[in-house]
């Protein structure tokens, strides 16, 4: 069978063009209020062209002009900023129990979130918010008219160019349903999909681009397993057919260990899940975990309980041996661990930092700035404004 060479998409003017358009849009959001001539400063692009593509956004809706303080003599400047009432976009969350929808523009600034109980059918779920969004349009007229994206994040493998979940083990029924094109269809709106610590990898990148990161990893330390998502020169990194990457908590770290969920043994999220923890905390429990009495061994912790403490210790070491696995293979920038255990970083940091780090490197690790919750959902926001913000794609 003969091969085909690949597309390769060459640049042409209009696609430099589309680039320089993304940039400065992209800068307007990272800086505004801003001018057009430190956006000339920051870039080395002609005032004239620069002023060209501004004119090109604010006539798209895209961008608000709003005239500067005068400070001292000479001109006074005229400021951009993004318009927050532009390219609407609903963000939906989907996580075993509930499910979050959001409504936001294109600052990302969220106007208005609706809550139901997650249908263990994926059509009722669709059918559901269809609902939510028809009260979306009731409720805001002349704003849902204009939505343009719908992004969503769900707790599972989804391969992201099709947006069909793959699996999903709390909601084994969507496993196979392509959901992001049955609600595209349905709703007539484009939607995207992808996996939720993908999504809070987007989040944690848009929160943190005035600090001009291009590499990092975020880690979902959850209820029973463990997530993550992978930022490479600012791009979210989804393995080579965007069906999963990233799936740390299936590295094996014990071949005698027990078996996991994905059929092998040892695999490291048996070790540092909230559950690992809790079991440790409770050996002898004839009870199963339960998520929401985990806040109660951190306080635990916090007080100097010490079978608490002897708990959360022991997974800090099984976090350092994951960690540091992860940096020597990537060597990303930072590695940004979520979850509820962050809200014992303070008791587990040191351990986690020194106990299996590579000798003479430095493994920088810190915690998510927002709660999980919050960067799902910024993710899903994050998502939905893809096309508003992305550049053209170039080369192979």
């Amino acid at each position: 069978m003969e091969r085909r060479n690949p597309l390769i998409h060459t640049a042409t003017p209009s696609t430099v063009r589309e680039v320089n358009r993304s940039i400065i849009l992209n800068l307007i959001r990272r800086h505004q209020p801003i001018s057009r001539a430190e956006l000339s400063q920051r870039t080395g692009i002609f005032r004239s062209n620069i002023s060209d593509i501004v004119d090109e956004l604010v006539g798209q809706d895209l961008v608000v002009e709003k005239r500067g303080i005068a400070v001292g003599r000479g001109r006074v400047p005229t400021l951009l900023s993004l318009n927050g009432n532009s390219f609407r976009v609903l963000a939906v969350s989907v996580r075993p129990s509930e499910t979050l929808v959001a409504a936001a523009g294109l600052t990302g600034k969220i106007s208005k979130r609706v809550t139901f109980e997650t249908p263990r059918n994926p059509r009722e779920f669709v059918r559901k918010l269809l609902k939510t969004i028809a009260q979306f349009h009731e409720q805001h007229p002349g704003k849902a008219s204009g939505l343009q994206e719908i992004g969503v994040g769900v707790p599972g493998l989804v391969k992201a160019s099709a947006g069909q979940v793959l699996w999903i083990p709390a909601l084994p029924e969507y496993s196979g349903f392509e959901l992001a094109a049955e609600i595209e269809k349905r709703s007539g709106i484009s939607t995207a999909a992808d996996n939720d610590s993908n999504l809070a990898a987007l989040a944690e990148l848009w929160v943190d681009e005035t600090a001009d990161l291009s590499d990092f990893v975020v880690l979902v330390i959850g209820d029973v397993g463990v997530g993550a998502g992978i930022i490479l020169n600012r791009e979210l990194y989804r393995g080579h057919d965007t069906s999963f990457a990233a799936e740390f908590g299936h590295m094996t770290i014990d071949l005698a260990g027990a078996e996991c969920s994905c059929g092998r043994r040892g695999c490291w999220e048996l070790y540092v899940s909230d559950r690992a923890t809790w079991q440790r905390y409770l050996p002898k429990s004839p009870t199963e975990f339960d998520p929401s009495r985990f806040q109660e061994l951190l306080d635990l912790a916090h007080q100097g309980n010490q079978q608490a403490l002897g708990a959360l210790g022991e997974t800090a070491k099984y976090l350092s041996v994951g960690i540091s696995n992860i940096f020597l293979a990537l060597n990303p920038e930072v590695i940004i661990v979520a979850g509820c255990i962050a809200k014992a970083w303070d008791l587990i940091q040191n351990t986690v930092v020194r106990s299996f780090s590579p000798p003479g490197l430095n493994v920088p690790i810190r915690t998510a700035r927002p709660d999980l919750e919050q960067l799902y959902l910024r993710g899903a926001i994050r998502l939905a404004l893809r096309k508003a913000f992305a550049k053209p794609k170039l080369g192979w």
